[in-house]
């Protein structure tokens, strides 16, 4: 275990792994869902503040911040765009209704959607960019990922890792999209912050469009 935990993919996996638990057992308990979703990402976030320090030399390509925020911006508006037409692999998640809550101005209500918040526009952008492309994508070239320069491009590992990221998303073929977005400007920066850093704007341009349009499905 100890062995494990000091490997070089334990920071790129464990915070996923932990993520997807904590989010398998909030949709068991959907009555729940409001503060089991919070607890999640706290716990999630939590993990990747002590890991922190495993981070530091992973990534020291420069950021180009602006356009990052905009390609993310641009990415989730082809999401909204085009939801309509794309196909998915299942229902929606609809665990907490979300409208009640904030027609009422409800305590857990406001809860649900700070927490809801929190989670999108920042525990999932860091979870999910640090195991797909950070990990997954440099594995499926070599084993010894950490061998692998970030952002490097090979055919096989960008549309394998592109085509998971998608099957783990209700909205299979907008993901499809954000993750061949994603997938490019990672290999075009060579950076995990950049593709961070636009996941993040993206998940933000959708959480402000939820909450002005009421389209609580998205969420």
């Amino acid at each position: 275990m100890k062995r494990w935990i000091q490997g070089p993919g334990f920071p790129f996996v464990a915070p996923f792994a932990l993520f997807m638990a904590l989010l398998y057992l909030r949709q068991c308990f959907p009555q729940q869902s409001w503060w089991l979703y919070g607890v999640c990402s706290l716990l999630v976030l939590g993990l990747l503040l002590w890991l922190r320090p495993r981070y530091h030399d992973q990534d020291s390509a420069p950021v180009p911040v602006r356009n990052s925020i905009l390609l993310g911006l641009g990415a989730i508006v082809l999401w909204i765009a085009l939801d309509p037409w794309m196909p998915r692999t299942g229902p929606r998640d609809h665990t907490f209704p979300y409208e009640a809550a904030f027609q009422l101005g409800t305590v857990p209500g406001v809860l649900a959607i700070l927490f809801r918040m929190l989670g999108a526009v920042v525990v999932v952008p860091i979870v999910e960019e640090l195991f797909w492309r950070g990990y997954l994508m440099r594995t499926i070239i070599k084993p010894e990922f950490e061998e692998i320069p970030l952002g490097t491009f090979q055919p096989l590992s960008f549309y394998i890792t592109t085509i998971a990221f998608a099957l783990v998303h209700v909205e299979f073929g907008s993901a499809i999209l954000f993750g061949l977005i994603a997938g490019w400007w990672f290999c075009r920066t060579k950076s995990i912050k950049a593709v961070i850093l636009l996941h993040a704007a993206a998940n933000l341009g959708l959480a402000v469009y939820v909450l002005i349009t009421r389209n609580w499905f998205f969420w």
